[in-house]
């Protein structure tokens, strides 16, 4: 419906009404300054007679840190997605840029809560605060595109816009570029428009306010004060104007639109082209060419005659004559369309003063481009109305703003940058290297498996980079119901577990510790695709696999005779009240009457009955601890992996448990003692999968990364870990891991041997940016994180 009706229908209540009557004090020009009819619900917008536009906003490319192909085939996929427009159809990319405002800053920071660990808070809070108010840029370039058509009613419009933003789309991601595009609805473009018109102000109108006062759409983003000057215009208490490119280079780089956006402005950038009908194109250039053709036959009689060179002829002739061919080039030899269309560039600042120091600096950006930027004049509300996303460029009143443009050119202006990592719910990681910005990802919400991997060389920083995330899960409120486990071979995080009041568990022959290899998780509690699993299978191939690793000579048929003791021991406990040992495994094995049995029984004594019996008796050891740490460095190093083994069988029996409960963080030090086989490799990759699937978050640590890549299991975990952090690695590592992660020549440098300690990669969800996080010296949390300083 248009929204000009009013709704007779709708009873006005009193509160209605005194709301339409304040509404109603809004100066009626302002409304008719912005030049639509209709901004219908579902989106459509109704332009002036014929012409209707819909909008989209546009995801984000990783462009500057591209491959040159990936980025010369995003240009090519923008290229063949205008080609798809025609002559009765208009296309206008909206760049808005735009500060971020403090709140940002309060979704990061943490509360205190008087718990004893305020001080490690207060500095962490005071560092990223100092970080964001010193290097973050605080602007974001958020980037939409309006289709415009022409039709004799809504719904051929409806029909014709959705079938061109469908063949746009195709050819844009028909290479895998992957650009996602969320088509805005009626609100949803009042609101982008209501941020340019009133700043300041938050937009809450809703659609049933709209019915129920009665008025178009327009008064509810209008200003209230709007005044157009000869070079500026005032908008409420500010002053604005739009700028426009007058002359472009021949060749203009891909640089304009990021070079203005990191200006430090809040600035609006439009750009709308329109192309021509293309066979009356060609004509005209034809008829161009011939003109051009008879002018330069005269110029060079007229040369003859006075004696003078064949070769000197006027510039204007000349250029013309180029431009003419080159325009026929691209037609026919790069497949080019030709457009009618204006780049225009939107400022408000608080005063006239600030207004011409920005125009200056826009301007100075501008050229170092090789672009002239230049004020409109006398035409404000045109300009201005050319920079709301409507999809009509009313500067098209003179022509001396318009240019002609091939589809390069169009395409060139490419509004991707960077993306950043930011998340409003997500923890504080370091510093973009590239934008400067706050990095912050939620790896419980951002990701689709939240289960990451932390690979770096020896000295490259990983334990820094990985306690960093561990204090920031132990002080953030929001994670206080959270549990952190730790398997730490080498005693790395012993310092910051008892700085938290972890339970420190010693797993080693010399301690009272026992974890029960035989313990069994509670079946009913696995979902459905887990409940049908033989837990006594699985756990017969644990046991096998304990004495594989750990016996010089195990044989087919002392593994065969383990499988049937195993069986047999379960098998007898099936009415006991608790769990079977190995010790009671060791009373069944001797009761077998093969010889193979009775040696066998000798070979595994140490582990069942004899000193190495860690594993032998029931587990004794608390799980309940909020923060627990695995400390198996003194663990003879061939019980190492199988050790990890075991403790991951435990701690996937309490994430079973604690589902749906408690998010359970766990680490996994040295991570390549799980990959020394192929068979160990799968068992682990195995379990790693099941705890993320019951809600654990696991994060694995090394700096061989080369053991992972040598097994199928750690090539998939690499590529399917949605979480990375890439510090310094070895120039070989580095080879190799480009066979499972795509990184492009600007993002490896990052990595390299040579690069500082603690700085990198991380990559969430596919997205890559290189970061930093340097500690201060004089602060608590460096002696506490920093591994040289113990």
């Amino acid at each position: 419906m248009s929204l000009l009706k009013k709704r007779t229908s709708v009873k006005l209540t009193a509160s209605d009404k005194r709301k339409q009557a304040r509404i109603q004090k809004l100066a009626a020009t302002t409304q008719n300054t912005i030049k639509y009819t209709s901004q219908f619900q579902d989106g459509l917008m109704h332009i002036v007679e014929d012409e209707y536009s819909k909008m989209w906003q546009l995801g984000e490319i990783d462009y500057e840190v591209a491959r040159s192909d990936d980025q010369e085939n995003v240009l090519a996929s923008y290229s063949e997605a205008l080609n798809v427009l025609d002559k009765d159809s208009r296309y206008q990319l909206l760049v808005i840029n735009k500060r971020l405002n403090n709140s940002v800053l309060d979704d990061i920071l943490m509360d205190h809560l008087a718990d004893g660990y305020d001080a490690y808070r207060s500095e962490m809070n005071h560092l990223i605060a100092e970080r964001f108010e010193t290097d973050q840029k605080n602007y974001k370039a958020s980037n939409y595109m309006v289709l415009s058509t022409q039709a004799r009613d809504t719904k051929q419009a409806q029909r014709q816009l959705n079938t061109l933003f469908q063949k746009y789309e195709q050819e844009f991601n028909a290479s895998d570029v992957g650009l996602k595009f969320d088509s805005l609805d009626g609100r949803q473009r009042l609101e982008v428009m209501s941020h340019m018109l009133r700043p300041q102000q938050l937009f809450r109108t809703t659609y049933d306010d709209i019915a129920v006062s009665g008025l178009p759409s327009k008064a509810f983003i209008s200003p209230n004060r709007l005044a157009f000057k000869e070079n500026y215009f005032k908008i409420n208490e500010q002053y604005g104007c739009v700028l426009f490119i007058r002359e472009y280079p021949r060749y203009l780089e891909d640089r304009l639109i990021k070079k203005l956006t990191e200006a430090g402005r809040e600035l609006i950038i439009s750009i709308h082209a329109k192309p021509y009908d293309m066979v009356k194109a060609r004509k005209d250039i034809r008829r161009k060419q011939t003109m051009n053709r008879k002018e330069k036959a005269h110029q060079q009689k007229e040369n003859f005659k006075a004696g003078l060179s064949d070769d000197m002829i006027a510039g204007t002739v000349s250029e013309i004559g180029q431009a003419t061919e080159a325009l026929n080039s691209e037609f026919k030899d790069n497949g080019q369309k030709l457009f009618s269309g204006i780049f225009t560039v939107m400022v408000v600042e608080d005063s006239l003063e600030q207004l011409k120091d920005a125009k200056e600096s826009l301007k100075d950006i501008a050229q170092a481009e090789d672009v002239l930027l230049e004020e409109t004049y006398k035409y404000q509300e045109e300009a201005l109305n050319t920079i709301l996303p409507i999809g009509k460029p009313y500067l098209d009143v003179e022509q001396n703003y318009m240019r002609d443009m091939t589809t390069g050119n169009v395409a060139i202006q490419i509004p991707f940058t960077n993306i950043d990592l930011q998340s409003p719910t997500g923890q504080y990681y370091g510093q973009n290297q590239m934008s400067q910005n706050l990095i912050t990802i939620d790896r419980k919400k951002d990701l689709i498996t939240p289960s990451g991997l932390v690979l770096g060389s020896s000295g490259s920083g990983k334990s820094v980079a990985v306690k960093w995330g561990m204090v920031g899960t132990l002080l953030n409120p929001q994670n206080k119901d959270d549990k952190i486990i730790i398997v730490d071979p080498e005693s790395e995080y012993l310092p910051i577990g008892k700085a938290f009041g972890a339970s420190i568990l010693e797993i080693s022959s010399g301690t009272n510790n026992h974890l029960n290899i035989l313990d069994l998780p509670d079946t009913s509690l696995l979902d459905d695709e887990d409940r049908y699993i033989d837990v006594i299978k699985e756990k017969t191939n644990l046991v096998v696999s304990l004495f594989e690793s750990i016996l010089k000579d195990f044989s087919d048929i002392e593994a065969s005779i383990v499988d049937r003791v195993t069986r047999l021991t379960y098998d007898k406990f099936k009415e006991a009240s608790r769990v079977p040992t190995l010790v009671d495994w060791d009373g069944v094995l001797r009761e077998q009457p093969e010889e193979f049995a009775r040696e066998l029984a000798v070979k595994v004594e140490p582990y069942t009955t004899g000193a190495q019996d860690i594993f032998a008796h029931e587990t004794n050891i608390d799980m309940s601890s909020k923060f627990i740490i695995f400390n198996i460095k003194n663990l003879e190093e061939r019980l190492k992996p199988f050790a990890m083994k075991v403790i991951l069988d435990q701690i996937w029996r309490q994430v079973v448990a604690n589902q749906n409960k408690v998010t359970t963080w766990l680490y996994f030090d040295e991570l390549q003692l799980n990959f020394d086989t192929e068979e160990n490799a799968a068992w682990f990759m195995k379990l790693w999968s099941r705890v993320r699937k019951y809600g654990a978050i696991p994060t694995g640590i090394t700096q061989n990364v080369a053991t992972l890549l040598e097994q199928s299991a750690g090539q998939k975990m690499i590529s399917n870990s949605e979480f990375l952090v890439l510090l310094r690695q070895k120039p070989v590592d580095l080879e190799q891991l480009q066979r499972v992660i795509k990184l492009s020549p600007a993002l490896l440098k990052y990595v390299g041997e040579k690069v500082p300690q603690g700085t990198g990669l991380i990559s969430a969800g596919g997205v890559s940016v290189p970061f930093e996080n340097p500690i201060p010296e004089d602060t608590r949390l460096f002696e506490l994180l920093n591994t040289d300083a113990k």
